[in-house]
């Protein structure tokens, strides 16, 4: 279930910050049917989205296709400083940084 949640709230990221009816009519069950099977499976929906930005916002970084200003909008942070920090605190180095080593990284395979 929770790998379902983040696909859908991967799509729906772009289109503002999804919130869990969303993700509940786009799977096909109440909201509370959602609730109930994501507490079930160990986690929560905050958990879930916050692990869908840190995923998405690899794969953006990691394409170099956008800039890191759209990438935040894309994620549905206020401001690029936001989704700054929170990239930090998930990754431990800014998005910059991380485009860097990963850029370097796919070069030496």
């Amino acid at each position: 279930m929770p790998e379902q949640v983040k696909i859908v709230l991967k799509r729906r990221l772009a289109s503002g910050k999804p919130e869990l009816s969303d993700v509940a009519n786009a799977l096909g069950m109440g909201e509370r049917t959602l609730q109930r099977r994501i507490s079930e499976s160990g986690t929560s929906f905050r958990q879930l989205l916050e692990a869908s930005r840190q995923e998405l916002g690899r794969e953006m970084l990691a394409s170099g296709a956008n800039a890191a200003d759209e990438i935040a909008y894309l994620l549905g942070f206020q401001d690029t400083s936001s989704f700054y920090r929170a990239f930090r605190e998930w990754e431990g180095v800014t998005p910059a940084q991380w485009r860097e080593q990963n850029i370097e990284a796919s070069r030496l395979n």
